[in-house]
Protein backbone atom coordinates (compact mmCIF):
# COMPACT_ATOMS: atom_id res chain seq x y z
CA UNK A 1 0.00 0.00 0.00
CA UNK A 2 1.29 3.39 -0.67
CA UNK A 3 0.71 5.04 2.77
CA UNK A 4 1.30 8.32 1.45
CA UNK A 5 -1.02 8.67 -0.81
CA UNK A 6 -3.91 7.07 1.31
CA UNK A 7 -3.10 9.31 3.59
CA UNK A 8 -3.70 12.16 1.76
CA UNK A 9 -6.89 10.61 0.65
CA UNK A 10 -7.83 10.35 4.18
CA UNK A 11 -7.30 13.96 4.82
CA UNK A 12 -9.50 14.84 2.18
CA UNK A 13 -12.10 13.15 3.51
CA UNK A 14 -11.38 14.51 6.63
CA UNK A 15 -11.75 18.43 5.56
CA UNK A 16 -14.62 17.66 3.57
CA UNK A 17 -16.52 15.12 5.67
CA UNK A 18 -18.14 13.81 2.95
CA UNK A 19 -17.33 11.04 0.73
CA UNK A 20 -18.99 11.97 -2.46
CA UNK A 21 -17.29 15.44 -2.70
CA UNK A 22 -13.85 14.31 -1.16
CA UNK A 23 -13.94 11.85 -4.34
CA UNK A 24 -15.25 15.41 -6.72
CA UNK A 25 -12.31 17.09 -5.41
CA UNK A 26 -9.63 14.00 -6.17
CA UNK A 27 -11.04 13.32 -9.28
CA UNK A 28 -11.89 9.76 -8.06
CA UNK A 29 -15.33 7.09 -7.92
CA UNK A 30 -16.55 7.12 -4.94
CA UNK A 31 -16.61 3.45 -4.14
CA UNK A 32 -12.96 3.09 -5.02
CA UNK A 33 -12.45 6.39 -2.75
CA UNK A 34 -14.21 4.68 -0.20
CA UNK A 35 -12.66 1.13 -0.90
CA UNK A 36 -9.21 2.84 -0.21
CA UNK A 37 -9.91 4.47 3.07
CA UNK A 38 -11.17 0.73 4.40
CA UNK A 39 -8.07 -0.24 3.15
CA UNK A 40 -6.18 2.25 5.31
CA UNK A 41 -8.42 1.30 8.19
CA UNK A 42 -7.59 -2.38 8.02
CA UNK A 43 -3.84 -1.37 7.63
CA UNK A 44 -3.64 0.49 10.69
CA UNK A 45 -6.45 -1.48 12.55
CA UNK A 46 -8.67 1.44 13.67
CA UNK A 47 -11.90 2.57 12.69
CA UNK A 48 -10.90 6.27 11.13
CA UNK A 49 -14.40 7.49 10.38
CA UNK A 50 -18.18 7.16 11.62
CA UNK A 51 -20.40 6.86 8.67
CA UNK A 52 -23.76 8.62 8.40
CA UNK A 53 -26.59 9.21 5.82
CA UNK A 54 -25.30 13.02 5.79
CA UNK A 55 -21.71 12.15 5.64
CA UNK A 56 -18.44 11.19 8.09
CA UNK A 57 -16.89 12.08 11.12
CA UNK A 58 -13.45 11.33 12.54
CA UNK A 59 -12.96 9.12 15.39
CA UNK A 60 -11.27 9.67 18.20
CA UNK A 61 -8.73 7.32 16.47
CA UNK A 62 -9.29 9.42 13.35
CA UNK A 63 -8.42 12.86 14.84
CA UNK A 64 -4.90 11.21 16.55
CA UNK A 65 -4.19 9.93 12.76
CA UNK A 66 -4.71 13.16 11.59
CA UNK A 67 -2.71 15.26 13.73
CA UNK A 68 0.39 12.75 12.85
CA UNK A 69 -0.77 12.46 9.14
CA UNK A 70 -0.59 16.66 8.87
CA UNK A 71 3.44 16.28 10.02
CA UNK A 72 4.04 13.31 7.71
CA UNK A 73 2.85 15.13 4.71
CA UNK A 74 4.23 18.04 5.10
CA UNK A 75 7.39 16.51 6.07
CA UNK A 76 6.68 14.56 2.65
CA UNK A 77 6.33 17.84 0.92
CA UNK A 78 9.24 19.16 1.83
CA UNK A 79 11.42 16.00 1.11
CA UNK A 80 9.47 15.81 -2.43
CA UNK A 81 10.80 20.10 -2.62
CA UNK A 82 14.40 19.04 -1.42
CA UNK A 83 14.68 16.04 -4.31
CA UNK A 84 13.55 18.26 -7.21
CA UNK A 85 15.66 20.78 -6.33
CA UNK A 86 18.75 18.08 -6.04
CA UNK A 87 17.75 16.64 -9.29
CA UNK A 88 17.43 20.23 -10.73
CA UNK A 89 20.93 21.12 -9.65
CA UNK A 90 19.88 23.75 -7.61
CA UNK A 91 20.64 22.15 -4.34
CA UNK A 92 23.32 19.78 -2.79
CA UNK A 93 27.00 18.63 -3.68
CA UNK A 94 28.78 18.05 -6.35
CA UNK A 95 31.84 16.34 -6.78
CA UNK A 96 34.30 18.07 -9.30
CA UNK A 97 37.88 18.29 -10.04
CA UNK A 98 39.80 20.08 -11.94
CA UNK A 99 43.67 19.16 -13.28
CA UNK A 100 46.40 20.50 -10.80
CA UNK A 101 48.18 23.52 -13.53
CA UNK A 102 44.68 24.97 -14.26
CA UNK A 103 45.40 28.07 -12.50
CA UNK A 104 44.28 30.51 -9.48
CA UNK A 105 42.22 32.66 -11.69
CA UNK A 106 40.47 30.06 -13.80
CA UNK A 107 39.23 28.14 -10.53
CA UNK A 108 38.07 30.96 -9.21
CA UNK A 109 36.04 31.83 -12.29
CA UNK A 110 34.91 28.26 -12.02
CA UNK A 111 34.23 28.40 -8.29
CA UNK A 112 32.18 32.30 -8.76
CA UNK A 113 30.69 31.15 -12.10
CA UNK A 114 28.82 27.74 -10.79
CA UNK A 115 27.78 29.77 -7.37
CA UNK A 116 25.99 32.49 -9.68
CA UNK A 117 24.55 29.58 -11.72
CA UNK A 118 23.32 27.13 -8.98
CA UNK A 119 23.37 29.43 -6.20
CA UNK A 120 21.74 26.91 -3.81
CA UNK A 121 24.35 23.73 -4.22
CA UNK A 122 27.87 23.09 -3.12
CA UNK A 123 30.48 22.52 -5.39
CA UNK A 124 33.09 20.44 -3.88
CA UNK A 125 36.15 20.98 -6.04
CA UNK A 126 39.64 19.34 -5.65
CA UNK A 127 42.62 19.12 -7.49
CA UNK A 128 43.28 15.91 -9.34
CA UNK A 129 45.45 14.99 -12.48
CA UNK A 130 43.64 13.67 -14.94
CA UNK A 131 44.79 9.56 -14.33
CA UNK A 132 43.03 9.96 -11.03
CA UNK A 133 39.92 11.63 -12.62
CA UNK A 134 39.76 8.91 -14.74
CA UNK A 135 39.84 6.23 -12.13
CA UNK A 136 37.35 8.55 -9.80
CA UNK A 137 34.95 8.90 -12.19
CA UNK A 138 35.07 5.65 -12.72
CA UNK A 139 34.77 4.20 -9.22
CA UNK A 140 31.76 6.99 -8.79
CA UNK A 141 33.52 9.40 -6.14
CA UNK A 142 33.64 12.17 -8.56
CA UNK A 143 31.31 12.97 -10.83
CA UNK A 144 32.33 15.62 -13.15
CA UNK A 145 36.00 16.87 -13.62
CA UNK A 146 38.16 18.72 -16.29
CA UNK A 147 40.46 16.80 -18.21
CA UNK A 148 43.54 16.51 -20.36
CA UNK A 149 43.38 14.61 -24.01
CA UNK A 150 44.29 12.25 -24.51
CA UNK A 151 42.25 10.80 -22.06
CA UNK A 152 40.62 7.28 -21.72
CA UNK A 153 37.08 8.30 -23.32
CA UNK A 154 35.44 4.65 -22.27
CA UNK A 155 32.64 4.96 -20.05
CA UNK A 156 33.24 9.00 -20.34
CA UNK A 157 31.22 11.91 -21.96
CA UNK A 158 32.92 15.08 -22.73
CA UNK A 159 32.22 18.80 -23.05
CA UNK A 160 33.60 20.82 -25.97
CA UNK A 161 37.35 20.04 -26.57
CA UNK A 162 39.26 24.15 -26.23
CA UNK A 163 42.96 23.85 -26.68
CA UNK A 164 45.73 25.79 -25.15
CA UNK A 165 49.02 26.45 -27.20
CA UNK A 166 51.88 26.36 -25.40
CA UNK A 167 55.33 28.29 -25.33
CA UNK A 168 58.14 28.29 -23.33
CA UNK A 169 59.80 30.01 -20.09
CA UNK A 170 62.49 31.07 -20.16
CA UNK A 171 65.10 33.21 -17.58
CA UNK A 172 64.96 36.85 -18.61
CA UNK A 173 68.75 37.17 -19.60
CA UNK A 174 68.12 33.70 -22.01
CA UNK A 175 69.57 34.97 -25.40
CA UNK A 176 66.52 33.29 -26.80
CA UNK A 177 64.45 35.46 -24.75
CA UNK A 178 64.96 38.56 -27.27
CA UNK A 179 62.93 36.86 -30.15
CA UNK A 180 58.85 37.46 -29.91
CA UNK A 181 58.24 33.93 -31.15
CA UNK A 182 60.57 31.03 -30.45
CA UNK A 183 61.11 28.31 -33.28
CA UNK A 184 60.29 24.89 -31.23
CA UNK A 185 63.46 23.57 -32.91
CA UNK A 186 65.81 26.12 -31.05
CA UNK A 187 65.19 24.70 -27.98
CA UNK A 188 67.08 21.53 -28.65
CA UNK A 189 69.73 20.12 -26.20
CA UNK A 190 68.43 22.57 -23.82
CA UNK A 191 66.88 21.03 -20.15
CA UNK A 192 63.23 20.61 -20.43
CA UNK A 193 60.53 21.35 -17.24
CA UNK A 194 57.22 19.53 -18.06
CA UNK A 195 54.39 17.75 -15.64
CA UNK A 196 54.93 14.94 -14.31
CA UNK A 197 54.62 11.78 -16.59
CA UNK A 198 51.90 10.16 -14.09
CA UNK A 199 49.82 12.87 -13.86
CA UNK A 200 48.95 12.30 -17.53
CA UNK A 201 51.09 9.45 -18.84
CA UNK A 202 49.52 10.03 -22.62
CA UNK A 203 49.54 13.92 -22.96
CA UNK A 204 53.18 13.42 -21.93
CA UNK A 205 53.95 11.43 -24.69
CA UNK A 206 52.22 13.49 -26.51
CA UNK A 207 54.56 16.69 -26.04
CA UNK A 208 57.42 14.91 -26.44
CA UNK A 209 56.07 13.74 -29.65
CA UNK A 210 55.52 16.93 -31.07
CA UNK A 211 58.87 18.06 -29.53
CA UNK A 212 60.63 15.29 -31.90
CA UNK A 213 58.47 15.85 -35.30
CA UNK A 214 59.44 19.54 -34.54
CA UNK A 215 62.82 18.96 -34.55
CA UNK A 216 63.65 19.51 -30.83
CA UNK A 217 65.23 16.84 -28.60
CA UNK A 218 65.59 17.89 -24.92
CA UNK A 219 68.70 17.10 -23.36
CA UNK A 220 66.85 15.89 -19.98
CA UNK A 221 63.18 15.84 -18.44
CA UNK A 222 62.88 17.60 -15.36
CA UNK A 223 59.42 16.88 -13.69
CA UNK A 224 58.00 19.85 -12.07
CA UNK A 225 54.56 19.00 -9.83
CA UNK A 226 53.94 22.78 -9.38
CA UNK A 227 54.68 26.27 -10.72
CA UNK A 228 57.46 27.57 -8.03
CA UNK A 229 59.96 24.12 -8.94
CA UNK A 230 59.24 24.67 -12.22
CA UNK A 231 60.48 28.34 -12.04
CA UNK A 232 62.88 27.69 -9.75
CA UNK A 233 64.75 25.74 -12.35
CA UNK A 234 64.04 28.21 -15.23
CA UNK A 235 65.58 30.92 -12.99
CA UNK A 236 69.05 28.79 -12.06
CA UNK A 237 69.48 28.57 -15.54
CA UNK A 238 69.65 24.76 -16.06
CA UNK A 239 66.20 24.27 -18.12
CA UNK A 240 62.89 25.77 -19.68
CA UNK A 241 59.72 25.16 -19.11
CA UNK A 242 56.98 24.25 -22.28
CA UNK A 243 53.69 25.59 -20.29
CA UNK A 244 50.50 27.77 -21.56
CA UNK A 245 49.94 31.53 -21.66
CA UNK A 246 51.00 32.96 -17.93
CA UNK A 247 52.73 36.24 -17.14
CA UNK A 248 55.91 36.01 -16.37
CA UNK A 249 57.27 35.91 -12.77
CA UNK A 250 60.11 38.44 -12.07
CA UNK A 251 62.86 36.72 -13.58
CA UNK A 252 61.40 34.95 -16.26
CA UNK A 253 59.74 35.45 -19.76
CA UNK A 254 57.30 33.85 -21.73
CA UNK A 255 57.22 33.60 -25.38
CA UNK A 256 55.25 31.75 -27.74
CA UNK A 257 55.98 29.04 -30.13
CA UNK A 258 56.03 30.25 -33.46
CA UNK A 259 53.62 28.68 -35.84
CA UNK A 260 52.28 27.38 -32.61
CA UNK A 261 53.22 23.82 -32.84
CA UNK A 262 52.37 22.38 -29.13
CA UNK A 263 48.76 22.45 -27.79
CA UNK A 264 46.88 21.12 -24.89
CA UNK A 265 43.80 19.99 -25.43
CA UNK A 266 41.09 20.27 -22.33
CA UNK A 267 37.78 19.60 -21.91
CA UNK A 268 35.15 18.66 -19.00
CA UNK A 269 33.99 15.11 -18.63
CA UNK A 270 31.39 12.90 -16.80
CA UNK A 271 30.29 9.04 -16.57
CA UNK A 272 28.44 8.39 -19.37
CA UNK A 273 24.25 9.00 -19.19
CA UNK A 274 24.93 10.65 -16.02
CA UNK A 275 24.94 14.18 -17.23
CA UNK A 276 22.46 15.53 -14.38
CA UNK A 277 21.66 19.11 -14.36
CA UNK A 278 24.09 19.95 -11.86
CA UNK A 279 26.41 18.36 -13.89
CA UNK A 280 25.93 20.31 -17.38
CA UNK A 281 25.57 23.59 -14.99
CA UNK A 282 29.53 22.94 -14.40
CA UNK A 283 30.31 21.76 -17.79
CA UNK A 284 28.97 25.21 -18.92
CA UNK A 285 30.91 27.61 -16.43
CA UNK A 286 34.05 25.30 -16.95
CA UNK A 287 33.75 26.22 -20.99
CA UNK A 288 33.17 29.62 -19.87
CA UNK A 289 36.05 29.66 -17.46
CA UNK A 290 38.58 27.67 -19.75
CA UNK A 291 37.76 30.23 -22.84
CA UNK A 292 38.12 33.75 -20.80
CA UNK A 293 40.16 32.94 -17.29
CA UNK A 294 42.41 30.73 -19.16
CA UNK A 295 42.13 32.44 -22.60
CA UNK A 296 41.72 28.80 -24.53
CA UNK A 297 40.74 28.36 -27.96
CA UNK A 298 37.51 26.39 -29.64
CA UNK A 299 39.72 25.13 -32.63
CA UNK A 300 43.52 25.29 -33.54
CA UNK A 301 44.80 28.67 -33.31
CA UNK A 302 44.83 30.33 -36.88
CA UNK A 303 47.88 29.37 -39.05
CA UNK A 304 48.57 25.93 -37.16
CA UNK A 305 48.63 22.96 -39.77
CA UNK A 306 47.72 19.75 -38.29
CA UNK A 307 50.06 16.86 -38.20
CA UNK A 308 49.39 13.33 -38.67
CA UNK A 309 49.64 10.48 -36.30
CA UNK A 310 52.59 8.37 -36.05
CA UNK A 311 51.13 4.93 -36.73
CA UNK A 312 52.82 2.53 -34.35
CA UNK A 313 54.66 -0.68 -35.39
CA UNK A 314 56.59 -3.55 -33.91
CA UNK A 315 60.20 -2.79 -33.20
CA UNK A 316 60.66 0.75 -34.05
CA UNK A 317 60.87 3.73 -31.30
CA UNK A 318 61.66 6.98 -31.25
CA UNK A 319 64.03 9.24 -28.70
CA UNK A 320 62.84 12.52 -28.46
CA UNK A 321 65.16 13.10 -25.19
CA UNK A 322 67.94 11.53 -23.14
CA UNK A 323 65.43 10.48 -20.30
CA UNK A 324 62.13 9.86 -21.84
CA UNK A 325 61.22 7.47 -24.50
CA UNK A 326 57.78 8.04 -26.38
CA UNK A 327 54.58 6.97 -27.49
CA UNK A 328 52.58 7.85 -30.69
CA UNK A 329 50.08 10.63 -30.65
CA UNK A 330 50.13 14.21 -31.03
CA UNK A 331 47.23 16.85 -31.57
CA UNK A 332 50.44 18.77 -32.98
CA UNK A 333 50.75 21.44 -35.69
CA UNK A 334 53.89 22.03 -38.01
CA UNK A 335 55.59 25.67 -38.26
CA UNK A 336 55.78 25.24 -42.23
CA UNK A 337 57.27 21.93 -42.69
CA UNK A 338 54.97 19.65 -44.97
CA UNK A 339 53.16 16.50 -43.49
CA UNK A 340 55.13 14.11 -45.15
CA UNK A 341 58.14 16.15 -43.64
CA UNK A 342 57.30 15.69 -40.16
CA UNK A 343 56.12 12.00 -40.58
CA UNK A 344 59.29 10.96 -39.68
CA UNK A 345 58.23 7.44 -38.69
CA UNK A 346 56.91 4.79 -36.50
CA UNK A 347 56.81 5.26 -32.25
CA UNK A 348 55.94 2.61 -30.47
CA UNK A 349 54.26 2.78 -27.45
CA UNK A 350 56.20 2.15 -23.99
CA UNK A 351 53.38 -0.97 -22.64
CA UNK A 352 54.87 -0.67 -19.30
CA UNK A 353 53.51 3.61 -18.40
CA UNK A 354 50.44 2.85 -20.46
CA UNK A 355 47.92 4.97 -18.84
CA UNK A 356 45.16 2.51 -17.13
CA UNK A 357 42.30 2.07 -18.50
CA UNK A 358 43.75 3.34 -21.67
CA UNK A 359 42.56 2.17 -25.35
CA UNK A 360 46.36 2.44 -26.53
CA UNK A 361 48.65 4.88 -28.75
CA UNK A 362 46.68 7.72 -30.39
CA UNK A 363 45.42 6.85 -34.24
CA UNK A 364 43.67 8.40 -36.67
CA UNK A 365 44.29 11.86 -38.60
CA UNK A 366 44.59 15.20 -36.52
CA UNK A 367 42.69 17.19 -39.49
CA UNK A 368 39.96 15.00 -39.50
CA UNK A 369 39.16 15.26 -35.45
CA UNK A 370 39.60 19.39 -36.12
CA UNK A 371 36.75 19.29 -38.56
CA UNK A 372 34.67 17.33 -35.64
CA UNK A 373 34.67 20.18 -33.72
CA UNK A 374 33.94 23.37 -35.88
CA UNK A 375 30.39 22.63 -34.65
CA UNK A 376 27.73 24.91 -35.83
CA UNK A 377 25.97 27.25 -33.46
CA UNK A 378 23.29 25.50 -32.99
CA UNK A 379 24.78 22.31 -32.41
CA UNK A 380 24.28 20.98 -28.70
CA UNK A 381 27.49 21.32 -26.47
CA UNK A 382 27.26 18.31 -23.88
CA UNK A 383 27.46 15.49 -24.26
CA UNK A 384 30.31 15.14 -27.07
CA UNK A 385 30.37 11.52 -28.12
CA UNK A 386 33.42 9.67 -27.10
CA UNK A 387 34.35 9.07 -31.23
CA UNK A 388 35.44 12.49 -31.41
CA UNK A 389 38.10 11.83 -28.52
CA UNK A 390 40.39 9.14 -29.99
CA UNK A 391 42.89 7.43 -28.30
Amino acid sequence: MDLLRHLRYFRTVADEQHFGRAAERLRLAQPSLSQRIQRLERELGVRLFDRGSRGVSLTPAGRLVREEADALLAAADRLDSIVARVRDGAAGTLRAAVPPDLGGATVAALLTGYQRRSPGSTLDLRELTTAQQVRELAAGTLETGIVRHPCPAEGLDFGPLLHQPLGVLLRADDPLAAQPHLPLAELSGRDLVLFPRAAAPALYDETLTGCARHGCTPAAIHEARGGDFAQALVLSGTAVALVPSAAGEPGTVWRPLAGTPLTWRTSTAWPKDRDSPAVQRFAETAYEALRTGAGMLLDHPPGQHAAPYASPAAGANSDPGASSKTRSGGDTASDGASDKALDTGPISPTDADEEPGSAGPLKGSVRAVDEAHRAPPSRPLYPRPASEFPL
